[in-house]
């Protein structure tokens, strides 16, 4: 009997320390707790370009720009050997905030094949700068860029294609430009626009 009442005097005890070590646990674990909860937003950045004033797949025909002459020797709004000229391509990035990478290809349309010695270039005409033939000019796209820019005009840039048609070309280019007379020639053109990759900036030293 004693035993007994031995035995569970030694369960009781257990128990109660048991009791009182989980209560001096639970006062140790106890801690400050906040929670603050928000959320990350970012504005996709807005995309603008146009080609000579036009947003749409295809812009309005381009004049080739013929220079002024003397109405008595050639008729306004046609061209001829012994003529010049130039057109514009507008490429407008205005409202867009990211940079523009530019791309311009030229081709010649269907059925249309130029003067051999007619010639083409970006830049100005001259005897130190004799531009190429239309087959050789077009073999290389002309490339560019336009800087993202919040100014009015600051991301607008012309690019100006110069021509010219000689008049003197011998005896076998002038059989060759008399049999171009009362034809169109007309130049097919693309213009592609693409986001201009971001660039980090670099790092400042420490």
């Amino acid at each position: 009997m004693k035993k007994k009442v031995y035995a569970a005097r030694l369960g009781v005890t257990a128990l109660a320390l048991t009791l009182v070590t989980t209560c001096l646990m639970g006062s140790t674990l106890a801690r400050y707790v906040t929670e603050v909860t928000g959320s990350a937003t970012a504005t996709v950045a807005k995309w603008s370009f146009k080609v000579n004033n036009s947003a749409a797949a295809t812009f309005a025909d381009i004049d080739l720009g013929r220079t002024a002459y003397d109405s008595s020797t050639i008729k306004a709004g046609v061209i001829a050997p012994g003529t010049s000229g130039s057109f514009d391509i507008v490429i407008d990035g205005t409202d867009s905030e990211v940079g523009i990478d530019y791309e311009i290809k030229l081709e010649a349309a269907a059925d249309t094949t130029f003067p051999d010695d007619m010639v083409f270039s970006t830049e100005a005409i001259t005897e130190a700068k004799p531009g190429k033939g239309f087959s050789e000019f077009i073999k290389t796209a002309i490339k560019g860029s336009v800087d993202q820019s919040d100014g009015a005009e600051a991301m607008k840039k012309t690019v100006t294609i110069y021509w010219a048609w000689p008049l003197d070309g011998g005896a076998d280019k002038d059989a060759k430009d008399t049999a171009m007379n009362d034809k169109d020639l007309s130049i097919d053109i693309t213009v592609t626009g693409k986001q201009k990759a971001p660039e980090p900036t670099p790092a400042s030293a420490s």
